[in-house]
């Protein structure tokens, strides 16, 4: 039993001194330590390489749609109303030529007659007239013969009477007679004269009754109220059977595809905004109305410049007039453009030459912009032409291809060491911003 357990002993001692006997020779077999450097990589970045273009400016606007031709609807006479048409309903659609409102015509067909009548029996006593003229003519031509025979009657007895050949009493006769027949033409010739005044007053009545039937005949025209154009109906304020009185307003219609909406420029954005331009080369806009964030875009151009910038908001208030072809576009889409809509207007401005285009968040304090050239950081100032929303534009400071670092750098510094992350390619960025501000 002794022997046994000496013999483990043993072993175990022979084991331990194997054991170190290696480690020994491990630690000296071992290279010696070697000196590192320490390398700077710097931190990871994305960029987008930059381009400059020629870009117009765009101006944004809004405005409420109007409609550029509204027609109100008066009554030019007083009447009952005896027949409304079935499209005339607000909202709906009406077509050129119908007769939309109808006013009892049969009073104004009765004026018509009586005027009618009126000019006939005027015409009949301008014909009597006439034939009394021709009579009276007559009549003053035989009363000149007889005056002229009574006169030489009269003559002949008073040189006679001279001789004493006639007696007194036959001469005083022959000349009563012959004042007798100067006092009847003096009479015709008076009643003559008469006449010319007589028929041009029956003339003058006769000229105002054609011009009484035509007042008669255009009431009888406005009992009938006519569409002027295709449109859509604003609004009715009438029923049938109601009477109403002359300016009485009835409703009121707007022409279909006509158009317009009124948006106001802040003073910050008319130094871009074409002022020379032609009535033939008028500046594009684009007008965009959003309906649960879905946009729906119609073409359009500016119309007018209204005279004078309003004193309240200090903008200059501009009309828009909206492409009829695009309206109709819209309406095959499901969309229809109406008065009262809220819409975005984008209008086509001055263009600029060589700009480029950088999302703000890239412009940093001091308007410095970080390039990434040889691996390096360099901070870069630039200058700011015009902000745009989320968008800036710069003129100067910047070179076609060049790198800016668009990721976010705490602590950044002039040269410091940057890489670039080649998980994600370089972008370029050329597109301008949607809308103006």
């Amino acid at each position: 039993m002794k022997k046994s357990f000496m013999f483990k002993s043993a072993r175990v001692v022979v084991v331990l001194a194997l054991s170190v006997t290696i480690a020994a020779l491990l630690i000296t077999l071992r290279p010696g330590p070697q000196r590192q450097v320490r390398t700077e990589t710097g931190p990871l970045v994305e960029v987008l390489s930059v381009k400059a273009e020629d870009l117009n400016m765009i101006i944004d606007g809004y405005g409420t749609v109007k409609p550029r031709e509204t027609l109100k609807l008066v009554a030019e006479i007083s009447g009952q109303i005896v027949d409304i048409h079935s499209s005339f309903k607000e909202g709906s659609f009406i077509k050129k030529g119908v007769v939309l409102i109808k006013i009892d015509p049969r009073v104004y067909r009765l004026e018509v007659d009586r005027q009618k009548i009126q000019i006939e029996q005027t015409e009949a006593e301008i014909k009597k007239l006439r034939q009394e003229i021709k009579n009276l003519d007559a009549s003053i031509k035989i009363s000149k013969a007889d005056a002229t025979l009574a006169q030489a009657d009269f003559s002949r007895l008073k040189k006679l009477s001279t001789r004493n050949v006639v007696a007194q009493t036959t001469l005083d006769h022959a000349e009563q007679r012959y004042l007798a027949s100067l006092e009847r033409l003096q009479g015709l010739e008076n009643q003559s004269a008469l006449t010319g005044p007589l028929k041009e007053q029956l003339e003058a009545q006769r000229n105002m009754g054609k011009v009484m039937l035509s007042q008669a005949k255009l009431d009888l025209e406005k009992t009938g109220i006519i569409a002027l154009f295709d449109g859509w109906v604003l609004e009715r304020d009438i029923e049938k059977g109601e009477r109403v009185n002359a300016g009485q307003y009835m409703g009121s219609i707007y022409s279909d595809g006509a158009l317009d909406v009124e948006i106001r420029i802040t003073t910050k954005d008319i130094k871009w905004f074409v002022t020379d331009w032609k009535q033939d080369a008028m500046p594009d806009v684009e007008i965009i109305f959003r309906d649960n964030n879905s946009p729906h875009k119609w073409r359009g151009r500016v119309a007018r410049i209204k005279a004078q910038m309003n004193e309240k908001t200090r903008t200059l208030p501009v009309v828009v007039e909206v492409d009829r072809d695009s309206i109709k576009d819209n309406i095959k889409s499901g969309i229809q453009l109406r008065p009262g809509m809220f819409v975005t207007a984008l209008i086509k401005g001055k263009k600029i030459k060589q700009v480029f285009v950088l999302p703000r968040h890239l412009v940093h304090t001091g308007d410095v912009v970080y390039i990434m050239t040889d691996n390096r950081l360099k901070i870069r100032p630039v200058n700011i032409l015009r902000s745009v929303r989320d968008s800036v534009y710069i003129d100067k400071g910047l070179s076609d291809g060049e790198l800016v670092i668009k990721s976010p750098l705490s602590g950044a510094v002039d040269g410091m060491k940057v890489r670039i992350n080649t998980t994600i390619q370089p972008q370029i960025h050329t597109d301008p911003p949607a809308s103006g501000g």
